[in-house]
Parts: structure tokens; C-alpha cells; sequence
């Protein structure tokens, strides 16, 4: 026979399910102080019959029930069980494992089990008896017993005694004896009371039955009247329940249709948004397009203005050709002026050169006259008269050549001064022309830089709106995608607030506890996981730190888990572990280890939560450490003695003793850490998706700004750029037509130039030539002058010659005016000829004009204005269509707002959906109050219609005579009549007619009682005979043993048990006298603390070496010796752990030392003890 396990629920600190392992050999329990050792101890020895809960540490039964912590609720029951090996059939003869088990209720009550099946303490007992394992076995020593050894006097020595000798079965007996014999007395004395009084209760019985009887039949008749009501009030009840159930379905049905509008209302709304996207899309496209229009029209209007710059130049074109030709013509008309004016004067001349010649002739003839009469007279100067003829001759050449070249030379000079006038005015015209190109040139350059600056500028932001553009693009994809990632974890989060509401994840109690619809409820303050917030990296350490403890619930007062707790047991809702926050209170850990490197800080400190759970969460948490890694927590363990409570991120835990847990576990994604921390992390999302919404939303709205900034400004500057086109175009026209004006001007005027050289050159030679003239005419007159100064002829001569002379000057002069004249005749005929040339060549030169006038003609005329013509018709054409492309882009616009109005409709109506919804849901909500109002009075109806004990069909085939009102009113009546009658005791008639029959039953009693007290006394002189016999056995043999293992404790000395009545050794006391190797004999009291220790623990072998029990739990019974008494005791535990399976709990390394299991109980949460195993040969196997 040998102890398996112990399987402990609710007992003590053990909250969850616990199972505790035994082996063979020696087991050690081990663990700090308060963490639940004792515990196992206390449980073994309650399930073994310990009724003294004085005994298990405790003052009233409820005591070794869990009583909650502050994330726990309190336990209703306690429950343990002792499995044992019965392979040796030593318990049973057909179990091959007995299990014994004993469950308490708060209400007290107990139940005790053998293999499943329930049974009575006696059972167990009886069972027991012959195991060494019953009430007086020392199988389970505490540090109790210790102490009461050491503490108490002689006479309770004897009681411990007692228990090793096993009479406690003879003195269980005994008592059972005497209680019983002390029960027949006072049963006889009853006896005789009872026969007394009943001779006196006999009469008033008699009045009483006959007044129960008259209640009875009054409370038939109000029976039926109340069965007639109630079932009354049932069906007005269930038609109630009937209508507002068909009123819910309708409110039901109304929530789906509200959620079939919601939908469609989504889906509508999605497709707008869709067909709005396409909008804006189409919007874009119609904006680019207008955008193109607008610059088509902006180069049709650049094209107009150059046209119409084009006409104005060539209408000024022109008109210089027209002034050019009227100038030629102007020419022409004055050299035909100059001609007819020169003919007119050749023909004048004409008849005053046939008179000068009539003249010349008359002179001729005179001459003739005076030179035939010279002749006559002339001889000899006939010769010189040659020559003198031929000077005049020569005289008369050089007055010709004279006049001529005079007139030559002021026709040049007429000539040069209107050439002159031409070239001046030529220069100036080519200097304004000339400024006019350099005003054009600059313009043109300013114009082109301008272009260049703004094509550039152009071109940059025209970059800078397609990058906008896409970025713009890229946030609004951004935003969509963040919107739908939004709307998942919006529902998301809603699934879990729902999962929340309903409490999804906690255990069956917690969740039937919290959906409770009772008065209590609202004292219940929700689960531990309900009432705090954890930051994720914390997440998997407290979800380890409270393990279980996460499905306690909070209460206000105990008073509301207690109700809580007979609700469930009423409802089979499961079971809940409650915290009252009136008894809850726990204690923060202050170690020195807060300080060191790695914590983190307490648990309670690593979460957030209201400062009314402070004490709920202190006793949960307050005593568990947070640390960051495994191997730090293995550092701090051995530097505190493994005596901290420690919790890492990854999930490792470590109890207090030395015990560690860790791995991989899966966590459900329903659990609540899992819920709260999915929770926060969604929501740590959702706040930074939100806020990056915002901020794109935000960006996107800039960017949009900027867009339509951006774009209003290009439009501007593609505007303005057009007309600065325009004016470059109309720059680069001007400065041609200047430039060719200037090169035509400067052809002209170069022309002009080489005719003003010639003219000049010839008017120098033409101005030498005559000088040289004059020279030799005014030579010759000056010879001939002097020839005829010196003439010495006779006065005939003279007279002759004189006459001839005169003659001859007047033919000369005659001559001379003729020779003039003609030459004046032959210059006039020239200059008409000459004029008549130029006449000619500026008639030729005024054809090309004349045509180039013509096509300039045609060309400003007809060409320029047809191609104006067209282009405006083009322009206007485009102009419609830029006002039509306009207009579309305005529709566009339109459609766009349209759907922005009906999508804030949308928004409009599924708020109003939503209202509609919220409004059904609380209706929802007080229908489903009131549907439990009107079931409640149904169930009460119909609990009333079986408390007065009819059945639905029988009540319903109550009807009592008259209507509802009248029913009233006689059950009114009936009970005021069975008010007048007053308190009636329904069993009197019963009562009296059982007086009758007790009276002589009594007497029957009484002689059986004086039979049984003498056999009594007989049975307990037996029993205190044998009990006497047993217990000098046991001293004799006990004191043997004692002396044996004090030796082998000691290493020497004795030890003696002594009587301190020998004469009555049921009542005498037992002392100890004990002589340590070395030292004096003394009593026991006057040992050292650990020499009283060791003495007891030597002592208590010795009880065990008599009563072998097949287990042995020593609870501490090694704390006040050294370490090598100690090791001795150890040493002897492993001597004795062949023939018996050793429980020790310690706190001794030594004592651990030589265990070869070690169970660790710790709290990972204040209040909960856990359990963690270790082997040692496991240990040693992993290590070879």
C-alpha cells in the first residue's frame, strides 16, 4: 500500500485543480514561507477525518475553503483526495486504486467519497482502521505536534501516547459508550418529560384538531379560488409575453430591415463613391482638355494679332511704296514739268535765235559791208585780220564752253542740293528707322528672354504639378487603402467590444455570473481581465502572472458573491473564485531586488487600472516581480535565496523555493489576454492609422490646394505666356519688316549717296573745266585787247577796221548771243533728253514698285485679311469650343457636387438608419425587460399554481362560479375567515392521535432504556481494561525504541519515558528523561532548543517504528535544528525510506538533499498556490 497522489480544488490557497505526485522513497515540499506548504498537509489530514478544523489552522469550517483574492473570486466548495496504491489489496480486496475523497460546502455541509461513491466518515475511518492510518496514527506530523509535545504537561503527553498505542479506536468506543449511556439518561429523563407533558397537551390537542379541521376545509375552498386566480394571472401573464414577443419579432424584423437598408445604403454609397472617383477622373480629363482648348485658342489669338501686326505693316508698307511712287511720280511729273518748261523755252528760244541769227546775219552782212570794205582797204593786214578772226573765233569757242559749263554747273548744283536734301532726309529716316530696329531688337530680346524665363519656369511647375498630381494620387490610394484597413479594424474591434460585453473567454461561472439578471449583480464591479489595461510588451507576463485568476470576479461585498454563488449553484452556472473588495486587501512586495538590473518592477505596477481595485490587485499581483530575461531571473533567484516570485516577458515563471515554469503554450485567440491585448494593440493601430489618415487627408487636401493653386497660376502664366507669344511674334514681324525697311532705305539712300559723289565729282569737274574756261577766255580777251591797243593802220584803216571792228563785235556779239543761245538751245535739248532718260528710268524703276504695290495690294487687301478672316473664324470656332469644353468641365463640376450632396445624404440617412437602429436596439433592450417581466410573472403563476398543487389542465378546469372580480372577492372572504381562525397547526388531528399512541410507547421507552444503561456500563469496564493493557505495551515498547534512535540522533546518551502515576496509567502523565552524550541527566524541558527538537523528532520515530504507516508526512519538524543535526536527520529519513514513503515538508537544503522528488509550491498570484516537480533521478539521468 502507497500513497499516489493528492488531488486538492478550492482547498485553502489551492483555487485550480492541483495534483500532487508522490514516489517511493522520500518526497520534500518545498517552498517560502505563505506560499501553501502546510497546506497539503492540512488536506491530508482533513480527507483522513480531521474534524477539529482548529487542528487544519483554521476557526470555522468555511476556512479551508478558498476565500478569494483580489482577482479571484471566493470558492463555494473544497474539495481532496487521496489516491492510494492498493496492488497489495490490503484496502480492498477488488480495487486496484482507492480513492478517498471528502468535499465542504460554505453552508458546512460535507461529503465524503470512496472511489467515487459517496459514503460516511465512519466508512472511511472503519477503512483506515487497521492501515496505520487512522485518527491516532502518526503517519501526518506536523510542526504542531512538535511543539505540543515540547509544550505540553505530562497528563497530555499520555493523550499523544495514546494515539500510538491505537486505543483511540477503544477510546472512541468508550466514549461512544458513555454517550451513549449519558444519551440513555437524558432519554429516560425525556421520557419521563414527554409522558408529563403529553398527559397535559392531550386536551388542548383535542381543541386544536378540531379547529385544524375547520382551517382545513376553509383553505380547500380558498385553494381552488387561488388556483383560479393564478392561472388567471398566468394567461393574462403569457398574453402579454405573446403580444410583446410578436412586438419583438416585428422590432426584430424592423432591425433587418434597418440592416438591409444600412447595407444596400452601403453599397450605394460605395458605388457613388466609385462613379465619384470616375468623376473626378473624367473631371481631370476635361480640365486637361479645356487646359488645351485654352491654349489652341490662346496661339489662334497670337496668330490673329501677328495677322493683324502683318496687315498694319503691310498697309504701312504700303504707304511707303504708294509715297515712293508718288515721290517717282512726283519726278517724273516735275521732269515733264522741267520739259515742257524747257521745251517752251527752246521754242521761245527758237524765234529769238532765228532773230539773233537774223541779227547775226545783219551783223554778217555789215561785217561783209566793213570787210569788203576793209578788204579793199586791207592789204597787208589781211594776215593779221586771219588772225585776229581766229581769236574771236577761239574767243567766241570759250564763251560757248563758258555758258555751257556755267549752266552744266548749275544744273549739278540743282541737282546736288535736291540729291542732298534726299540723302538728308534718307539718313534721318534711316536713323528713326534704325532706332525703330533697336527698339524692336530690344523688345524681341526682352521678349524672348522673358519667354525663355517663363517657358523654364513653366516647365518646372508644370513638373511640379504632375509630381503633385501623383503624390496626390499615391495619398488618395493611401487613404483608401487606409480607410479599408480602418473598417476592418473598426470591426474588428467591434467583434471584440461584443466578445467583451459578453465575456467571451472567460470560464462558464465567470460568464453565467456576470450575465446574471439579479438584484446582486450590480455589486458584481466584472472579471479581473474587465477591469485593467496592459501595454503589450507586458502582455504575456501578466497573462502568466494571473493564470487562473483572470476568470475571478470583483464584488463589493461578500453578501453579493455569496448570492452570486447559490445562483450559480441554483442554475448549474459553474463555478467562480469572487473578491470582495471589503476583504481583499493585499501587500505590495518591498525587496531590494526592485533595484536590481533587468526588474521592471512589480506586476500590479506594470499595469493601469482604477485606484478601487488597488487592494484586489496588490493581493493578485503585488507580490510577483516583472523581469525582462529568463537569465536574469535565474541571477536573482540565487542571489535572494529563491525566495522572489518572478515573471519574465517571454512567459517564464518562478515561484519562491526554486521552482520554474516555462515552454511554448498556445494561446487561444478567444482568452481574454489574448482579447485585451489584440485589443490594444488594434487600438495603438487604429489612433496611428487614424492619425496618419489625418494626416494624408490633411496632406491630400494641401497637395489639392497646392494642385488647384498651382494650376490656377499655370493657367495665368500659360496665358500670359501666350501673349508674351503673341508679343514675340509680333516683335520678330516688326523687327523684319524694320529690318527690310532699313535695308531698303539703306539701298535707297546709298544710291543716293553714290548719285550725290557723282554728282559731285562732276560738279568739281564740270566747276574746274569752266574755270579753266573762263581762265582762257579771260587770256584771250586780254591778248586780243592787247593786239588791238597796238594796231597802226591809216585812219581808213582804222576807220575800216574800226567799222569792221565794230562791225565784227557786233557780228561777234550777234555771234556770241547766238552761239549762246543756240548752246543754250543744244543744253535745253540735252536736259530735255536727259530729263526725258530720267523720265524713262523712273518709270521703270516705279513698275517693279508699281507691281511690289500691287502685291502688297493684294497681299493687305485680300490675302491678310482673308487668312485674318479665316484665323478668327477659327478663333471664334475655338472660342466655342473652349465655352463648350467650359461648359462640360462646369457640368462636370456639377455632377461632382451632385454626388457629393447625395453621398452627404447617404451620410445623412445612414445616421438616421443608425438613429433608427439605436432606438430598436433599446427597445430591443426594455422589450427583452419586459419579456422577462411578464415570463417572471408567468413562472411565479405557474410556481404558485404548483405550490397550491394542481397542475396547468387542472387549474385551468377550475371555474369557480361569477367572474375574476367575484373570485376576488371570496378568496377575500375566505381569508379573512382563516385570518379570524388564526395560527392552526395542520398536523394537530395527527398530533392527537399520535399522543394517544406515544403515551403508551413511552412507557415501553422507558423500561427498554434502564436495560441498555446496565449493558453500557458492563461494555466500559472492558474497554478501560484493555485500553490500560495497550498502553503499557506501547511504553514499554516505545521506550525501547526511543532509547535505540536517541543513540543513533545523538551518537550516544539515553533517553527514558517516564510515569508519572504508574499506579493509574490511564491518567497518570508521562515525563521524559534524557542524559545527551557528555551531559547530565535532566527532564526534557531543561534540554536546548535543538537537543528538544531532535529528542522529539527521536521520539516520534520511535511512535512510527511501533505503528508503521505506509506514509509518513513530516510538516517541518526539522525548523530549530542545525545543519548538522540536520544532516543526521536526513540521513536517518533515507535509512527508513525503504519500508516507508516519506512527505517532508522543509526548508532545510540538507533535508532536500536527501529527497528524491522535490514538489515546489509557490504564488504566482497572491493568494493562489501552484505546484512545480523536479526528480532528481531525472536530474542525474540528463546530466550523465
Amino acid at each position: 500500500m502507497q500513497l499516489l497522489r493528492l488531488e486538492l480544488k478550492g482547498f485553502k490557497s489551492f483555487a485550480d485543480k492541483t495534483i500532487v505526485k508522490f514516489s517511493p522513497g522520500m518526497t520534500a515540499i518545498v517552498g517560502p514561507n505563505g506560499s501553501g506548504k502546510s497546506n497539503i498537509t492540512d488536506a491530508m489530514r482533513w480527507v483522513l477525518g480531521e474534524s477539529n478544523v482548529r487542528h487544519l489552522r483554521g476557526q470555522k469550517a468555511e476556512d479551508i475553503i478558498f476565500a478569494g483574492t483580489e482577482k479571484r473570486r471566493p470558492m463555494s466548495t473544497a474539495e481532496v483526495t487521496l489516491v492510494f496504491d492498493n496492488s497489495d489489496k490490503r484496502l480492498h480486496p477488488d480495487l486496484a486504486e482507492v480513492a478517498l475523497t471528502r468535499r465542504i460546502y460554505r453552508s458546512g455541509e460535507s461529503e465524503f467519497f470512496i472511489n467515487k461513491k459517496a459514503c460516511r466518515l465512519k466508512d472511511i475511518q472503519a477503512l483506515l482502521a487497521d492501515t496505520g492510518l487512522g485518527r491516532d496514527s502518526m503517519a501526518i506530523i506536523g510542526q504542531n505536534r512538535v511543539d505540543a509535545i515540547l509544550n505540553s504537561k505530562p497528563e497530555d503527553r499520555r493523550l499523544i501516547f495514546e494515539e500510538v498505542a491505537g486505543i483511540s479506536r477503544f477510546k472512541m468506543n468508550k466514549d461512544e459508550s458513555l454517550r451513549r449511556m449519558g444519551q440513555t439518561d437524558r432519554n429516560m429523563e425525556r421520557v419521563a418529560d414527554l409522558m408529563a407533558n403529553l398527559e397535559e397537551q392531550m386536551e388542548p390537542l383535542r381543541e386544536k384538531a378540531a379547529k385544524t379541521q375547520a382551517h382545513a376545509e376553509l383553505s380547500q375552498k380558498k385553494r381552488l379560488y387561488d388556483g383560479a386566480l393564478a392561472f388567471h394571472d398566468y394567461k393574462v401573464a403569457d398574453r402579454l409575453f405573446t403580444k410583446q414577443e410578436n412586438e419583438k419579432i416585428a422590432l426584430q424584423q424592423e432591425e433587418i430591415e434597418i440592416n438591409t437598408e444600412l447595407a444596400g445604403l452601403g453599397a450605394r454609397e460605395q458605388q457613388l463613391k466609385l462613379k465619384s472617383e470616375e468623376h473626378q477622373q473624367a473631371l481631370r480629363q476635361q480640365e486637361e482638355l479645356y487646359a488645351k482648348a485654352q491654349k489652341e485658342e490662346a496661339r489662334l489669338e497670337g496668330e490673329k494679332n501677328v495677322l493683324a501686326e502683318q496687315l498694319r505693316n503691310a498697309d504701312k508698307e504700303l504707304q511707303e511704296l504708294s509715297d515712293r511712287i508718288h515721290e517717282i511720280e512726283a519726278t517724273i511729273a516735275g521732269d515733264k514739268q522741267k520739259v515742257l518748261v524747257y521745251q517752251k523755252l527752246l521754242a521761245d528760244g527758237v524765234g529769238e535765235l532765228t532773230a539773233k541769227e537774223a541779227a547775226l546775219e545783219t551783223a554778217e552782212q555789215a561785217y561783209e559791208a566793213a570787210r569788203q570794205e576793209l578788204q579793199r582797204i586791207q592789204g597787208e593786214f589781211q594776215t593779221a585780220q586771219k588772225a585776229v578772226a581766229a581769236r574771236h573765233d577761239e574767243q567766241l569757242q570759250l564763251v560757248g564752253q563758258v555758258e555751257k559749263f556755267r549752266v552744266e554747273l548749275q544744273t549739278l548744283n540743282g541737282e546736288l542740293t535736291k540729291t542732298g536734301e534726299l540723302v538728308t532726309t534718307l539718313t534721318e529716316e534711316l536713323q528713326t528707322v534704325g532706332a525703330e530696329e533697336a527698339e524692336a531688337l530690344t523688345k524681341q530680346q526682352t521678349l524672348q528672354e522673358q519667354q525663355e524665363a517663363n517657358r523654364a519656369e513653366r516647365d518646372q511647375e508644370q513638373q511640379t504639378l504632375g509630381e503633385l498630381r501623383k503624390l496626390r494620387q499615391q495619398l488618395e490610394r493611401d487613404v483608401q487603402t487606409g480607410r479599408r484597413e480602418e473598417q476592418r479594424m473598426e470591426g474588428r474591434l467591434q467583434l471584440l467590444a461584443q466578445w467583451a460585453e459578453q465575456h467571451e473567454g472567460y470560464a462558464d461561472g465567470t460568464r453565467n455570473a456576470l450575465a446574471a439578471k439579479e438584484p446582486w449583480q450590480q455589486d458584481l464591479l466584472g472579471a479581473i481581465g474587465d477591469l485593467f489595461t496592459v501595454k503589450p510588451e507586458f502582455a504575456t507576463a501578466l497573462d502568466i502572472a494571473l493564470g487562473g485568476s483572470i476568470n475571478h470576479v470583483v464584488s463589493r461585498t461578500s453578501r453579493a458573491a455569496a448570492d452570486c454563488i447559490a445562483y450559480l449553484k441554483r442554475t448549474q452556472g459553474g463555478r467562480v473564485t469572487f473578491l470582495p473588495l471589503e476583504t481583499v486587501h493585499g501587500q505590495a512586495i518591498n525587496t531590494p531586488a526592485l533595484n536590481e538590473s533587468g526588474v521592471l518592477g512589480r506586476a500590479v505596477d506594470c499595469i493601469t487600472f482604477d485606484e478601487t481595485y488597488r487592494g484586489v490587485f496588490t493581493y493578485l499581483l503585488g507580490r510577483t516581480l516583472v523581469v525582462e530575461t529568463m537569465e536574469q531571473a535565474i541571477a536573482l533567484q540565487k542571489k535572494y535565496k529563491q525566495q522572489l516570485r518572478l515573471v519574465t516577458l517571454g512567459g517564464e515563471q518562478f515561484q519562491p523555493g526554486g521552482s520554474l515554469a516555462g515552454g511554448v503554450t498556445k494561446r487561444r485567440k478567444a482568452s481574454v489576454m489574448a482579447q485585451k491585448e489584440e485589443m490594444g494593440l488594434l487600438n495603438t493601430k487604429l489612433q496611428v492609422l487614424q492619425a496618419e489618415l489625418v494626416k494624408k487627408q490633411q496632406a491630400a487636401a494641401d497637395y489639392e490646394k497646392q494642385f488647384e493653386e498651382l494650376s490656377e497660376q499655370l493657367a495665368a502664366k500659360q496665358n500670359s505666356w501666350d501673349e508674351q507669344h503673341t508679343l514675340l511674334l509680333t516683335a520678330e514681324s516688326i523687327l523684319k519688316t524694320t529690318r527690310e525697311r532699313k535695308l531698303r532705305k539703306e539701298q535707297v539712300l546709298q544710291n543716293n549717296l553714290a548719285e550725290q559723289d557723282r554728282l559731285t565729282g562732276e560738279q568739281a569737274r564740270v566747276t574746274m573745266t569752266l574755270a579753266q574756261a573762263e581762265s582762257a577766255l579771260k587770256t584771250l580777251n586780254e591778248t586780243i585787247q592787247a593786239d588791238g591797243g597796238h594796231s597802226v593802220t591809216l585812219a581808213e584803216l582804222e576807220r575800216c577796221q574800226k567799222a569792221q571792228d565794230e562791225a565784227g563785235q557786233v557780228r561777234q556779239d550777234a555771234r556770241l548771243h547766238y552761239e549762246q543761245l543756240k548752246q543754250q538751245q543744244s543744253y535745253g535739248e540735252q536736259q530735255i533728253n536727259d530729263w526725258q532718260t530720267a523720265i524713262e528710268q523712273n518709270v521703270a524703276r516705279m513698275k517693279p514698285l508699281q507691281m511690289q504695290l500691287d502685291v502688297r495690294e493684294q497681299q493687305a487687301n485680300t490675302e491678310l485679311p482673308q487668312k485674318l478672316s479665316d484665323l478668327e473664324h477659327a478663333y471664334e470656332a475655338q472660342a466655342k469650343a473652349t465655352a463648350e469644353l467650359a461648359k462640360q468641365r462646369d457640368a462636370l463640376y456639377e455632377s461632382h457636387s451632385e454626388q457629393q450632396r447625395t453621398l452627404a445624404d447617404y451620410s445623412t440617412e445612414r445616421e438616421t438608419l443608425d438613429t433608427r437602429q439605436k432606438r430598436v436596439q433599446q427597445r430591443l433592450v426594455q422589450m427583452e425587460g419586459q419579456l422577462a417581466k411578464y415570463e417572471m410573472n408567468s413562472e411565479q403563476a405557474l410556481q404558485k399554481i404548483a405550490e397550491l398543487g394542481f397542475s396547468r389542465e387542472e387549474a385551468q378546469a377550475l371555474q369557480p362560479e361569477g367572474a375574476v372580480a367575484d373570485w376576488r372577492l371570496e378568496e377575500g372572504k375566505l381569508s379573512a375567515e382563516l385570518e379570524a381562525l388564526g395560527a392552526v397547526n395542520p398536523e394537530a388531528v395527527a398530533e392527537y392521535e399520535a399522543a394517544q399512541t406515544k403515551q403508551a410507547f413511552y412507557e415501553t421507552q422507558q423500561s427498554d432504556l434502564e436495560q441498555a444503561k446496565a449493558q453500557l456500563e458492563a461494555v466500559i469496564a472492558e474497554i478501560d481494561k484493555a485500553m490500560a493493557l495497550q498502553l503499557g505495551e506501547v511504553l514499554e515498547v516505545v521506550g525501547d525504541r526511543f532509547q535505540a534512535v536517541f543513540s543513533k540522533l545523538f551518537g550516544g546518551g539515553t533517553a527514558q519515558i517516564v510515569l508519572t502515576d504508574p499506579d493509574n496509567i490511564l491518567t497518570s502523565g508521562i515525563d521524559f528523561y534524557i542524559q545527551p552524550p557528555g551531559k547530565k541527566r535532566q527532564q526534557l524541558t531543561l534540554l536546548s532548543g535543538g537537543e528538544r527538537a531532535l529528542t522529539v523528532i527521536a521520539l516520534l520515530f520511535s511512535f512510527l517504528d511501533y505503528r508503521p504507516a505506509p506514509f509518513c508526512v513530516l510538516d517541518e519538524v526539522d525548523a530549530a535544528l542545525d545543519e548538522a543535526n540536520v544532516e543526521r536527520f536526513g540521513s536517518y529519513l533515507q535509512r527508513l525510506g525503504d519500508d516507508t514513503q516519506f512527505i517532508v515538508v522543509s526548508h532545510r537544503k540538507r533535508t532536500m538533499e536527501a529527497a528524491l522528488v522535490l514538489q515546489g509550491v509557490t504564488m504566482v498570484e497572491r493568494g493562489v498556490s501552484r505546484l512545480l516537480t523536479v526528480a532528481f533521478d531525472e536530474i542525474e539521468e540528463d546530466m550523465e
